[in-house]
């Protein structure tokens, strides 16, 4: 089936909104997925992403796929990227997600309300 999303800019951030049937960790997430937002990053001059959906339960990822993940988030360059992940807890896995997408040049950071996001993304980049 795929992952299904949409994406829409709302003047200071571009907004991923995952469907209720798609989960962040979707192993079907499209390998276009990162280029495309990279594409929108280009063309409204910003980096800074919210994606919003269901966070995945915990120990469905290893820490090879969380590592992999992490990575592919530096397609697009100097990005703010918060998570607004329904039922997510601060993990290991998240933790290790951020570290690695730091590590290549991405800050990110997992909420559990949208507003809180919002704002941490228009503080900051």
């Amino acid at each position: 089936m795929g992952m299904e999303f949409e994406v829409t800019f709302r003047g200071d951030h571009i907004h991923v909104q995952l469907n209720a049937a798609t989960k962040i960790d979707d192993p079907d997430l499209p390998n276009d997925y990162w280029g495309m937002l990279r594409k929108l990053c280009d063309e409204y001059d910003c980096r800074k992403i919210l994606v919003e959906g269901i966070a995945p339960s915990s120990g469905e990822m290893d820490p090879a796929e969380v590592i992999e993940a992490g990575k592919r988030a530096a397609t697009v360059p100097n990005l703010w990227l918060a998570f607004n992940l329904k039922n997510h807890t601060p993990n290991e896995q998240s933790e290790l997600y951020e570290a690695v997408a730091a590590s290549k040049g991405v800050r990110v950071k997992f909420f559990t309300d949208h507003d809180s996001a919002v704002n941490w993304l228009r503080q900051n980049g």
